[in-house]
């Protein structure tokens, strides 16, 4: 497609789109008293931004171009991802982690792992969620570039480019806060733009969504334990369900930073609940049209599964509809690259270079050092970006980073509160043993040393040994002598007096308990 296809009222979307967010970076911009307020805004938000801003991160990001991929690739199985990997995962990050986290003090997850562990364990995190929100933005860089690709015809170096630069822009001036409320406004512009391309498919072709019956069960085509099948349930359930998701909505850096903006401890551990009916209606949005893709598209010409969206934006909009849904693909994907950034500034600023390498500099300096930090960031994710030329969709790469980074990290968090025994040294190693295993198994399958039936069934697999070795590493490494630092650090964990005072409230217990049911309601429907 080229930009001539797009009508006068169609190619103003895009320029509104863009002012838009440039304008609301402005007026939410206020000079930041300390480098927490430009790159953390800790405990200063309401709930209902900080609820949006946390779902518009995790929604955006790659995932509308990467779920719908992979429901154009697997089907209705695409919603495992939103369902089973997510609202579990949220409702126990704000019931129990989450609290625990706010009532040390703590502005990040890092900053906790500290104070239960020591200094060189938040080190180490620190350096795990660069790599992380590296490989996130790069791909989300990918994605940008990739849509306008597709449907403009534009050059994916100079898409890349053009698109980053208005990242770069609000975040440079805004931090954290323009970051946050940009990332609302996008939330709202993604919905807009792809709400009526779930309606199109459906009054496209309704029968393309009985020709395939396979395509519309979650559970009835997978085998209980086959790892060279595509899926089974048992990867699905243990390595999606518990241990990447899990992790993620424990241990990713944004993810918690988004959380602990709001400004008390109730408010903070009702964003990913009321997030959560959030992406259990978004998740429709998005999966839905990809289900339907391989037969809408079949009558043009095949296309990748990472172009599903796209292309069925090009054939089912017409010239002035497909502006608002060019600027719903590139707000999804922004945000998610917005807050990666700011999340990599966020985590070399604070955790390492103030922490390791400049102590009791001015606050000025450490928001100097967080703005170079958000340019290093988009050199390191144009690099990154090369890297998911080499996965069938991008979703297979964003679970390998989870299954490798993440699930180690998940294992050391929750030894630490239910276990005494857990010392520094033994996170340090556990988490270090569980990377490394996990690579391990991710090159002896890409050398067809193990076989498994996808990269996506090995990613699983993959989360599942390095979660194991990482919680075996933290168990089983003993000190012969406990000091008076570790008895300290023991106040972190969780006993009887601590679950008396994060016990949820009644209001937090009930809508907790409706999104579980929902969910469990959904995943009997679509059995």
């Amino acid at each position: 497609m080229k930009l001539e296809v797009l009508s006068p009222w169609g190619m103003a979307f895009i320029p509104l789109y863009l002012a838009g967010i440039l304008l609301i970076s402005l007026a939410s911009r206020r000079r930041a008293a300390s480098s927490n307020d430009y790159l953390n805004a800790s405990r200063s938000l309401p709930t209902w931004a900080a609820t949006l801003s946390f779902l518009a991160y995790n929604c955006g990001s790659i995932e509308v171009i990467g779920m719908s991929a992979m429901a154009s690739q697997y089907g209705v199985q695409a919603l495992h991802f939103y369902w089973i990997g997510g609202i579990p995962g949220m409702i126990f990050f704000a019931i129990v982690v989450l609290p625990i986290y706010m009532r040390t003090g703590a502005r990040s997850l890092p900053e906790y792992l500290e104070m239960r562990f020591g200094p060189s364990v938040r080190l180490l995190n620190a350096c795990i969620s660069m790599v992380g929100t590296t490989c996130l933005a790069g791909a989300a860089l990918y994605a940008m570039a990739h849509v306008l690709h597709v449907i403009l015809g534009c050059d994916l170096l100079l898409g890349s480019l053009a698109s980053a630069l208005v990242v770069l822009t609000y975040v440079l001036l805004g931090g954290i806060r323009a970051t946050i409320y940009t990332s609302v406004f996008q939330l709202f512009v993604m919905i807009a733009g792809l709400v009526p391309l779930l309606i199109m498919t459906f009054h496209f072709s309704p029968a393309t969504f009985v020709q395939r019956p396979e395509r519309w069960h979650l559970w009835q085509p997978l085998p209980l334990f086959a790892p060279y099948a595509t899926l089974d349930r048992v990867g699905v359930v243990l390595g999606l369900g518990f241990m990447i998701s899990f992790s993620y909505w424990c241990t990713d850096f944004v993810i918690i930073q988004r959380a602990l903006t709001a400004r008390s401890v109730e408010g903070a551990r009702k964003v990913p609940i009321l997030a959560g009916f959030g992406k259990l209606a978004i998740a429709l949005v998005v999966v839905l049209p990809g289900v339907a893709a391989p037969a809408l598209l079949r009558g043009t010409h095949a296309v990748p599964h990472d172009e599903a969206m796209p292309a069925l934006l090009s054939l089912a909009y017409g010239p002035t509809l497909l502006g608002l849904g060019i600027a719903a693909l590139l707000a999804s994907l922004m945000a998610g690259f917005a807050g990666a950034v700011s999340g990599f500034a966020a985590a070399w600023t604070q955790e390492i270079y103030r922490n390791c390498i400049r102590r009791n500099q001015s606050e000025q300096h450490y928001i100097c050092m967080g703005r170079w930090a958000v340019l290093a960031c988009f050199v390191l994710a144009e690099l990154a970006a090369y890297i998911t030329v080499y996965f069938r969709d991008l979703m297979e790469f964003l679970q390998l980073v989870l299954s490798l980074f993440y699930a180690p990290l998940l294992a050391a968090v929750l030894a630490g509160m239910f276990n005494r025994r857990t010392r520094e040294q033994g996170a340090f190693a556990g988490i270090l043993l569980g990377v490394l295993a996990g690579i391990g198994l991710q090159v002896c399958a890409r050398f067809e040393g193990i076989h498994f039936g996808s990269q996506m069934s090995t990613n699983f697999y993959t989360a599942m040994l390095s979660f194991s070795i990482s919680m075996l590493g933290c168990l089983l490494y003993k000190r012969q002598k406990q000091g008076e630092m570790e008895i300290e650090r023991q106040r972190f964990m969780l006993d009887a007096n601590i679950l008396v005072a994060i016990r949820p409230t009644r209001e937090l217990a009930v809508l907790s308990t409706v999104l579980l049911v929902l969910c469990l309601f959904l995943n009997l429907l679509w059995w």
